[in-house]
């Protein structure tokens, strides 16, 4: 499964990279796939327990931080055959290269 998240720490100002960072970290830990954009995370998981799990722990590491309200948004992309962040990549690079 390949879901992006979203963590906006609300009240702490307008830099929010330290925070980002420390979410970032979390997911590390936890030795999960991911990449980095601009506007989220995209990470490779297992299923909607784990999911859970790091959400709770992303949450939990940002309130120790001092964070009062996080605002999180998923997408979530669930195949029964799978699927990777490359994986979907590299079929859209095919498709680009295509003839009409």
């Amino acid at each position: 499964m390949i879901v992006e998240i979203s963590v906006v720490p609300i009240g702490v100002g307008e830099s929010l990279s330290k925070f980002i960072a420390e979410a970032l970290k979390v997911i590390e830990r936890k030795g999960l796939r991911y990449e980095l954009s601009s506007m989220g995370t995209v990470v490779e998981i297992e299923n909607y327990i784990e999911l859970g799990e790091l959400l709770e722990e992303i949450n939990k590491r940002l309130l120790e931080m001092g964070v009062g309200r996080v605002y999180m948004v998923i997408k979530s992309d669930y195949r029964v055959s799978g699927g990777t962040i490359e994986g979907k990549k590299k079929s859209l690079r095919e498709k680009l290269t295509q003839s009409p």
